[in-house]
């Protein structure tokens, strides 16, 4: 039979508690982030099922049964059914965001390392944002025609501009004696591009994608309300026309879910890629 360890140690006849081990500094950080994540949307999606029981209205269900539709949506018929539907605006979306982030880092780092290129390329990068993305859609039906590739161009369209401008923001803003001391040192400029000018404006760029990444959303949605078969986009004009409110509200939950997770696994890729840039000011 195993003997207990006593939980207290005696100092001169006084029992002293033992100190307990402190938790790790990040497990400390991560507990809450999940806290300050997850408190305020308890206490929302509480107040709004109080509310929701009390008015007892068709228009605004309680979000413990959206949250229970949805689980039925998703997970019947497999991929032939709703599923589908879900996994076919996610993919879109990600190639867009995809296409239009590599896009708009490409002519956003050329804009910001050449004068001339910047020049002769932000006033038809002016011109050109000016025009909502909504509005092209109408022009990307007409050239594209109303398939996936259409949609996934009229994503990538919009969220450019996003990375563009960051992108550019955030290598013209790179202090000039990094460059000199690389042509100095003789490195090759593919290098000075891949180990300064893009690591120096990673900040920017980050900002940029995180926007993006809510816009490619929003486009996803967007270009699925014409002429599509399928998508959350479709259904959600289908139950909004068929007065499902209950389908609905699900599919907007689902938005709001996916929009979040992006969003958080975004956040963590930022902060893994530049915990070099948060250190670097912590010393500041």
């Amino acid at each position: 039979m195993t003997q207990t360890t006593p939980r207290r140690l005696l100092t001169h006849g006084i029992a002293v508690p033992r100190r307990s081990t402190p938790l790790p500094r990040r497990t400390r950080h991560a507990a809450a982030a999940l806290g300050y994540l997850l408190i305020p949307l308890l206490v929302l999606v509480a107040l709004w099922q109080l509310a929701a029981v009390a008015a007892a209205s068709p228009f605004f269900p309680p979000p413990l049964a959206i949250a229970e539709n949805l689980w039925g949506l998703l997970s019947t018929g497999g991929v032939a059914g709703p599923l589908g539907d879900f996994l076919a605006t996610v993919g879109r979306m990600l190639l867009g965001f995809a296409l239009g982030s590599a896009w708009g880092i490409v002519f956003g780092v050329l804009m910001g390392l050449n004068r001339v290129a910047r020049d002769a390329i932000t006033p038809i990068v002016e011109f050109l944002r000016s025009v909502p993305a909504t509005a092209a859609l109408p022009l990307f039906i007409t050239l594209l025609g109303g398939g996936d590739d259409m949609r996934v161009a009229f994503i990538a369209y919009g969220v450019s501009w996003f990375v563009l401008i960051n992108t550019a923001s955030g290598v013209g803003t790179i202090q000039k004696t990094m460059l000199e001391m690389g042509r100095i040192f003789q490195v090759s400029r593919a290098r000075q591009l891949f180990a300064i000018v893009i690591p120096a404006a990673m900040p920017k760029i980050f900002a940029g994608l995180r926007i993006a990444s809510t816009a490619a959303l929003l486009l996803a949605i967007v270009s699925e309300f014409m002429l599509a078969t399928n998508g959350i986009g479709y259904l959600l004009i289908q139950a909004q026309g068929r007065f499902q409110m209950l389908d609905m509200w699900s599919w907007m939950l689902a938005l709001a879910i996916l929009g979040l997770l992006i969003n958080l696994l975004l956040e963590r890729i930022e902060h893994r890629t530049l915990a070099w840039h948060r250190l670097s000011r912590a010393k500041i």
